[in-house]
């Protein structure tokens, strides 16, 4: 368990990158023991892409931005209830988290896709039909779940950024592609499960589904199908 304080900035570091311009994301909280001064790294599955000809040979190190801050906060708070205190203002900027806790674990997952992540046009692999027509509107506000109707069936997604006419969400489960009928020209044995757990995405408002049609653990208020 580590107490964290507005004093110790949360970091990124990225890996020198390969030779198509990709880079490992990890993130790195530095902290002092005593008198000495440590950090503890978190890597992440999120690669960064940097799209430069002139590639970087060493690590970079970048400090998080207010929305990286904010949507970690706001999904810590969700997750781990009493764990960050709140003011009537804002969230206090003192707080304990458990860095070997896997929800935490998914949650840097989560801030890094939505940092670093390469946005992926999806509309090909949603499904709108009837059913997906429902009474409840859904909120589209950075960090609430939502459900995707895709051709390989509900899957579960979190808003980390909204305009007035899309919406990007960092999916938390995959999608096969093995589920798209194919063309006679297109290869059988390419392209599946292209779509992984937090990749990022571009949908919508209208697409979005409440979150408890994806619900893990269904209750009694949630959406049979």
């Amino acid at each position: 368990m580590l107490e964290i304080s507005d004093e110790i900035p949360f970091l990124w570091r990225l890996s020198p990158e390969t030779p198509d311009g990709f880079s490992h994301v990890s993130m790195v909280i530095p902290f002092q023991n005593g008198s000495q001064n440590l950090e503890h790294t978190i890597p992440t599955s999120i690669m960064s892409f940097s799209g430069d000809h002139e590639k970087n040979a060493a690590e970079e190190t970048l400090e998080w931005n207010e929305d990286d801050i904010q949507l970690f906060l706001k999904l810590l708070a969700a997750r781990h209830p009493g764990q960050v205190q709140q003011s009537p203002q804002q969230v206090t900027q003192t707080f304990k988290v458990d860095l070997s806790d896997p929800t935490t674990l998914e949650i840097v997952n989560i801030v890094a896709a939505a940092g670093f992540g390469m946005t992926l046009q999806v509309d090909d692999l949603l499904v709108s039909d009837p059913g997906d027509l429902h009474s409840q509107e859904v909120e589209v506000e950075v960090g609430n779940y939502i459900t995707l109707h895709t051709v390989d069936g509900y899957k579960r997604g979190i808003v980390v950024g909204a305009q007035e006419d899309e919406v990007v969400c960092v999916l938390l489960e995959g999608i096969s592609l093995g589920q798209i009928p194919l063309l006679p020209s297109e290869d059988p044995e390419a392209g599946s499960d292209d779509i992984h757990p937090h990749d990022l995405v571009i949908v919508k408002p209208h697409q979005l589904l409440p979150e408890h049609y994806s619900s893990l653990v269904p209750t009694a208020k949630d959406i049979i199908h």
